[in-house]
C-alpha cells in the first residue's frame, strides 16, 4: 500500500508544472524520488564532511541513490569533503558548483555522465579522480577550478564538452584518454599553467578555441586521427614553440595558431587542403613554412605579421591566396607563386620589407591592389604571361630599377609603380589600354617612357614628379587625359601629341597638351607656351612648373581653371594680352603659390585700372601697364613660315585662320589651317595675319 502511495506521489510530481526540491530528508541530506526505488540527492545542509549512502530508507522503503541532482550542493561553501557511492550514475547540472572549500573529489566507476557546470567554480579543488565509467564530461563541468593541478581523463570518456576545464589556471598536467573522439570548444581555454598536451589518435575533431590562451603551453602532440583543427584552437598560446600537423588533418581553422609568438617551427601535413584566415598570423618567430601540394586555399592574413619568416614555399596545388596572406613578413626574401595559383587577394605581400625577388606563375590573371605595396627591397619581378591587370599600388614604393610588363596586360592601376624611386625604364606593351592615376608618379629616375598606340586613358598625375623625364609623346589612340599629368617633371622639355590624335594636340610646337575640341590647355612643362587660339587654361595646367619664369597669356583666353598655376613659385613675370573689355575674374586659387608680391603682371596699355579692380588679378602687387601692340602672340612666332622662291609661302605648325593682306589692305587669301598649308603668291610685300597676330613677308 505504501509502495502504491509513493508511486502516486512520484507520478504527481512528474505531471506537476512546479517540481518540489525534495521529498524527504535523512541525516541532513535531501532526496527526491525519481523512480520506484530510485532517488536523487537534491540538497543538503552543506556543512563539513558528507557521505552519500548507496541506499536510504524512507517510510520503510529502501531507495537506491542513483543521481546527484541539479544544484544539489551548489554554493555550499562550507562543504569540505564528499563521498559519492558506487550506486550513482549521474552527477547533475551545477551539482557542486561554487563549493569553494571542496579540495578533492573521487568520481566512482558507476558514474557515466558529469553534467554541465557540475564542479564549476570549485576554486579550492586540487585533486579529482574521474572513474572509468564516465563517457561524457559536460559543458563547463570543471571550469574555473583554479587550484586543480592535474587531471586524467579515462579511456571510457568519448566527449569532452565545451569549456569543460576552461579557466583552470593551476592545471599543469592533463592526460586525455584514448577513447575521446571530440574535444569541445573552449574545453581547456585559459588553462594558463598547462605546459604540454597530447591529443590521442582517437580524437577526430578539435573544436574552436579548445586551447585558446593556454599561455604556458610549450608542447603539443596532435594525434593522427584528427581531421579538423577548429578556429582559434591554439590562439594566443604564446609559449608554444613547435607544431607538427599530421597528414590526417584537412582543415586548419581561422586563427588556429594566431598569436603563438614563440612558434619557430611548423610542419603542415600532406592532407591539409585549407589554411584558414589568420591561421598563423602574429607568429612573430616563425622562420620558415612549407605549404604542401595538398593545400588549395591560403586564407586572408594566414601568415601576416610573421616578422621573422624568411622562407616560404607555396605548393603546386594552391589555387587561392587570400588578402594580406603574407602581410608584413619583414624577413621574407623571395617568393615563387606557382602556376596553379589563379586568384590572389590584395596586399598579399605588402610590407615585406626584405623581399628582393618575385616570380609570378602563368595561372594568375591579375596582380591585385597593393600586392607588393611598400616592398622596399623588391628589385626583381618576373610577371607571368597571363596577367592582364596590374592593380592599384601593386608595386608602390618598391626598389625596381626596370620592369617589363608582359604583352596581354590591359590595365596599369592607380599608383601601380608610384614612388619606385630607382625605376629608370619601363616597357609598356601594345596591349595596355589604361594607365591609371599616379601610375608612375615620383619615379624620380624614369628618364624615358614610350606610351604605345593602344593606350586610350592616362589618369591624373600619371607621370608627376618624374624628375628626370625629358620627353613624352602622346599617341593618337589616347582619348582621355587626367590633370597634373607632368607636375614636378623638372627637366621635361618636349611634349608632343601624335598629329593623328583626334582629341588632343600640341599645336605650334607649344610643348603642351591641348584638348582640341575645347581649345583647353591641360598639361604643360617648364618651357611650355600658350598658343594664340587657346581659349581656356585648364585646372592644374601649370601646377608644379617650379622653373617656369615667365608666361604670356594670349587675348584668346576666356577662362583660367582653379590651381592653373599652383606652386609656380619661379614665375617673375606674367604678360597678359587680354584687353580690358575682355577681362574676366579669376579666383584666389588660380595663381596660388605664385609670389604675387615680386611677380610682375604686364597688361595692355589703358587696362591697368581694370586689372587692379578685377577679382584675382588685383592680388598682384606690381601691375605694369605697357604698350603690347608690338608684341606678337605665340601663334605667329612659333609658326614656321617658309618663303618659296617665285611661288609663295609655306606655313607649318599653325592651327587657326590665316589671312594674307597686301599693302593696300586687300585680303588676298583667307584660309583655315590645321597644321600646315602652302599658298601660291606673286612677288610682293604681304602681311601674314593669324587669329591675333601679324608678320611682314617679302617675296
Amino acid at each position: 500500500m505504501k509502495r502504491l502511495k509513493h508511486m502516486f506521489i512520484y507520478l504527481l510530481l512528474l505531471c506537476s508544472p512546479i517540481l518540489n526540491a525534495s521529498d524527504f530528508e535523512v541525516d541532513g541530506i535531501y532526496y527526491r524520488i525519481i523512480g520506484d526505488i530510485a532517488v536523487e540527492v537534491s540538497g543538503s545542509d552543506c556543512a563539513g564532511n558528507i557521505i552519500i549512502p548507496e541506499t536510504v530508507i524512507y517510510e520503510d522503503i529502501a531507495y537506491i541513490v542513483t543521481d546527484i541532482g541539479y544544484g544539489a550542493f551548489s554554493d555550499c561553501t562550507g562543504l569540505a569533503t564528499i563521498e559519492i557511492p558506487n550506486s550513482v550514475t549521474s552527477i547533475g547540472e551545477e551539482a557542486f558548483s561554487g563549493c569553494t572549500s571542496l579540495t578533492s573529489i573521487e568520481i566512482p566507476n558507476s558514474v557515466t555522465s558529469i553534467e554541465q557546470r557540475a564542479f564549476s567554480g570549485c576554486t579550492g579543488l586540487t585533486s579529482t579522480v574521474i572513474g572509468n565509467g564516465v563517457t561524457t564530461i559536460g559543458y563547463s563541468a570543471f571550469s574555473n577550478c583554479t587550484s586543480l593541478t592535474s587531471i586524467e581523463i579515462p579511456n571510457s570518456v568519448t566527449s569532452i564538452e565545451q569549456r569543460a576545464f576552461s579557466g583552470c589556471t593551476g592545471l599543469t598536467s592533463t592526460v586525455i584518454g584514448n577513447g575521446v573522439t571530440s574535444i569541445g570548444s573552449y574545453a581547456f581555454s585559459d588553462c594558463t599553467s598547462l605546459t604540454s598536451i597530447k591529443i590521442p589518435d582517437s580524437v577526430s575533431n578539435i573544436e574552436y578555441s579548445a586551447f585558446e590562451n593556454c599561455t604556458g603551453l610549450t608542447s603539443v602532440i596532435i594525434g593522427n586521427g584528427v581531421t579538423t583543427i577548429g578556429d582559434y584552437t591554439f590562439y594566443d598560446c604564446a609559449n608554444l614553440t613547435s607544431i607538427e600537423i599530421p597528414n590526417s588533418v584537412t582543415i586548419i581553422g581561422e586563427r588556429a595558431f594566431s598569436g603563438c609568438k614563440s612558434l619557430t617551427n611548423a610542419v603542415i601535413g600532406n592532407g591539409v587542403t585549407t589554411i584558414g584566415d589568420y591561421a598563423f598570423s602574429g607568429c612573430a618567430n616563425l622562420t620558415s613554412i612549407e605549404i604542401p601540394n595538398s593545400v588549395t586555399t591560403i586564407g586572408d592574413y594566414a601568415f601576416s605579421d610573421c616578422y621573422k619568416l624568411s622562407s616560404a614555399v607555396i605548393g603546386n596545388g594552391v589555387t587561392t591566396i587570400g588578402f594580406q596572406a603574407f602581410y608584413s613578413c619583414q624577413n621574407l626574401t623571395s617568393i615563387e607563386i606557382p602556376n596553379s595559383v589563379t586568384s590572389m587577394g590584395g596586399y598579399v605581400f605588402s610590407m615585406c620589407l626584405k623581399l628582393k625577388s618575385v616570380t609570378i606563375g602563368t595561372g594568375l590573371t591579375a596582380i591585385e591592389d597593393g600586392t607588393f605595396y611598400n616592398c622596399t627591397d623588391l628589385a626583381i619581378v618576373n610577371i607571368g604571361k597571363n596577367v592582364s591587370r596590374i592593380g592599384n599600388s601593386a608595386f608602390y614604393y618598391c626598389d625596381l630599377k626596370t620592369i617589363e610588363i608582359p604583352e596581354g596586360v590591359t590595365t596599369i592601376g592607380d599608383g601601380a609603380f608610384a614612388e619606385c624611386y630607382k625605376l629608370t625604364s619601363v616597357t609598356i606593351p601594345n596591349s595596355v589600354i589604361t594607365i591609371g592615376s599616379s601610375a608612375f608618379s615620383y619615379c624620380y629616375k624614369l628618364s624615358s617612357v614610350t606610351i604605345p598606340n593602344s593606350v586610350t586613358t592616362i589618369g591624373a598625375s600619371a607621370f608627376s614628379w618624374c624628375e628626370t623625364l625629358t620627353s613624352i609623346e602622346i599617341p593618337s589612340s589616347v582619348t582621355s587625359i587626367g590633370s597634373t599629368l607632368f607636375e614636378g617633371c623638372k627637366v621635361l622639355a618636349t611634349i608632343t601629341v601624335a598629329p593623328e590624335n583626334s582629341y588632343y594636340d600640341s599645336r605650334e610646337d607649344c610643348n603642351a597638351i591641348i584638348e582640341t575640341a575645347t581649345n583647353t590647355l591641360i598639361a604643360t612643362c617648364n618651357n611650355s607656351v600658350i598658343p594664340c587660339n587657346v581659349t581656356s587654361i585648364g585646372m592644374f595646367a601649370f601646377t608644379g612648373c617650379t622653373k617656369l619664369t615667365s608666361v604670356t597669356i594670349p587675348q584668346s583666353v576666356t577662362s583660367i581653371g582653379v590651381f592653373a598655376f599652383l606652386y609656380c613659385e619661379g614665375l617673375t613675370s606674367i604678360t597678359s594680352l587680354i584687353p580690358a573689355e575682355k577681362l574676366f575674374e579669376v579666383g584666389s586659387y588660380e595663381f596660388l603659390g605664385v609670389d604675387k608680391t615680386n611677380c610682375t603682371l604686364y597688361v595692355p596699355k589703358g587696362a591697368k585700372s581694370t586689372y587692379e579692380t578685377t577679382g584675382g588679378w588685383s592680388e598682384f602687387a606690381n601691375i605694369v601697364e605697357t604698350d603690347l601692340s608690338g608684341i606678337e602672340d605665340v601663334g605667329i612666332s612659333k609658326a614656321e613660315i617658309k618663303i618659296m622662291v617665285g611661288d609663295g609661302i609655306e606655313v607649318n605648325k599653325y592651327y587657326g585662320t590665316l589671312r594674307i593682306v597686301n599693302l593696300s589692305g586687300q585680303v588676298i587669301k583667307n584660309v583655315v589651317v590645321n597644321g600646315s598649308v602652302k599658298l601660291n603668291l606673286p612677288k610682293g610685300v604681304y602681311i601674314v595675319v593669324t587669329d591675333n597676330n601679324s608678320q611682314k613677308v617679302i617675296l
